[in-house]
């Protein structure tokens, strides 16, 4: 059992009730990602299904997504039922890829996208694991992978990015340190998850030892919506030190 299958909805409903979703996370990831027109896309650690359906919508030939947890699945396989995206939706343990080969994953896609997965390696073999699986996943040198991770450089503070909805929690220094984030949505529901903070170095030595190169950060931007809705200093703590970072690479030949 996952510590995510209870928050499957929690998860999906913040995509509309918390603004730094809409605005920072997913704009930014848009602007990085690009057209996916005719692209096979897979979303590691799809969650909810959220970005994987986005995909398809946009024009994607096929989307699948990926995740440890039972729970998200059955909230991505519901939300994907009740709309006209079609997606594909498989169990794996993505920081522990199989020795074996995966026939319905491996070399079949053109961009893997990860969204807050990479932050959960607990140890560098995870972290590179994860890697890894995206790397088996890519059809051919060149397929890129663009993941949304935790920002080696965020701002410590408990209640920093409490004015988004949301703290994060570090009482520890080094790789792997644990890091706690909380927050509740508007209706009061709850969520706690524990990621762990890696720096910049360790996520591209993880990158290169799993066969990526070019390896580049992108610092997250908000949409001129954001701001024309919410105004310029509602958004000055997470563009002061913004949580999170968009790290992508391409695959290099085998």
């Amino acid at each position: 059992m996952s510590v995510f299958d209870t928050l499957g909805d929690v998860y999906q409903r913040s995509a509309t009730e918390l603004p730094f979703r809409e605005h920072l996370e997913r704009y930014s990831m848009h602007r990085v990602v690009g057209d996916v027109t005719g692209l096979e896309v897979l979303d590691l650690g799809c969650g909810s299904g959220l970005y994987a359906r986005r995909y398809a919508e946009a024009g994607a030939a096929s989307v699948a997504g990926v995740d440890i947890s039972e729970g998200m699945l059955a909230t991505a396989r519901a939300e994907s039922s009740a709309g006209p995206a079609t997606v594909e939706y498989f169990l794996r343990d993505a920081a522990h890829p199989a020795a074996a080969a995966d026939p319905l994953l491996d070399s079949r896609f053109d961009l893997v996208t990860a969204v807050y997965v990479l932050c959960y390696a607990t140890t560098p073999t995870e972290l590179a694991g994860f890697f890894a699986t995206a790397r088996q996943a890519l059809r051919d040198p060149g397929g890129r992978i663009v993941a949304m991770t935790l920002n080696p450089d965020y701002g410590l503070g408990r209640d920093y990015f409490a004015h988004y909805g949301f703290t994060i929690t570090q009482d520890t220094d080094g790789e792997g340190a644990p890091v706690t984030m909380s927050g509740a949505m508007p209706n009061g529901a709850q969520f706690s998850v524990t990621a762990h903070w890696w720096s910049r170095q360790a996520y591209e030595i993880a990158a290169r030892a799993s066969g990526f190169v070019n390896m580049r950060w992108t610092v997250p931007t908000v949409s001129a919506a954001g701001v024309a809705e919410y105004g310029e200093d509602y958004w000055a703590a997470c563009r002061a030190a913004p949580h999170a970072l968009i790290l992508e690479g391409e695959a290099d030949a085998d």
